[in-house]
């Protein structure tokens, strides 16, 4: 089974979809339980973050759909660029950074400052790349109105990208952090342009969007229910 960019993106919505319905199911023990306990206003403190995490989930989500709608409605054509997806070395970061250039970067030599840089869904970790080994791929990119336009996908052969923002001083910090960094060739482009072939694109099994609903909420009940712990120890 092959997947195009609509297909990967509504896989990407359902992983989406997952993260919420795990948040929701997550904050009602843990909540309850601590009710139960006797302590009232901890549980709802508790309900109220698994609430906002899942409005969270669904910003992201909603983000997804008009990456989504975009491309069915093919306003404006995408337009081929280059591109690393970058794990963001902060741990107090999620969300990995995407930096683009228009032109193909030297193999072999230091990268030029990127044109722009975004914050992406992590779930879609396909073209991730780790400081040390950091890999470039040329891809589709999807365009606006105008060239400053957020980009709502990012195709290559090996997936996909979703954008959510602009990240804030991005292409100081992006250049700072892979000054040492000495990629090789970038990997090719041999997709076809994304709105001309439905059938042509990634092999299925190799998208990677998160796992099970029973896994998703048993880290998030594990999250919640040490959030809980410290309340009551602290209260």
């Amino acid at each position: 089974m092959e997947a195009t960019v609509d297909h990967l993106l509504r896989r990407a919505g359902k992983a989406e979809r997952r993260r919420v319905v795990a948040w929701l199911l997550a904050a009602v023990p843990v909540a309850g339980i601590v009710a139960l306990l006797g302590n009232g206003p901890i549980a709802v403190v508790l309900a109220a973050i698994g609430g906002l995490l899942a409005l969270w989930s669904v910003r992201q989500l909603a983000g997804i759909a008009i990456a989504r709608r975009d491309f069915n409605t093919a306003a404006f054509p995408p337009r081929k660029a280059f591109i690393v997806l970058l794990h963001d070395p902060n741990p107090r970061a999620v969300r990995p950074l995407l930096a683009l250039w228009d032109e193909r970067p030297a193999p072999g030599e230091r990268l030029p400052k990127p044109r722009s840089v975004w914050r992406c869904d992590d779930e879609l970790l396909e073209l991730e790349s780790m400081v040390g080994s950091v890999e470039v791929h040329e891809a589709w990119l999807d365009t606006g109105r105008f060239s400053w336009s957020k980009p709502r996908w990012v195709r290559a052969d090996a997936g996909i990208a979703v954008p959510h923002r602009r990240s804030m001083f991005g292409r100081w910090y992006v250049n700072t952090t892979l000054r040492k960094e000495r990629p090789g060739e970038a990997k090719a482009l041999t997709l076809d342009h994304p709105h001309t072939d439905t059938t042509a694109g990634i092999a299925a099994p190799e998208v990677q969007v998160g796992g099970s609903l029973i896994g998703s909420m048993a880290g998030r009940l594990a999250f919640l229910a040490v959030v809980a712990v410290l309340l009551l120890v602290l209260q």
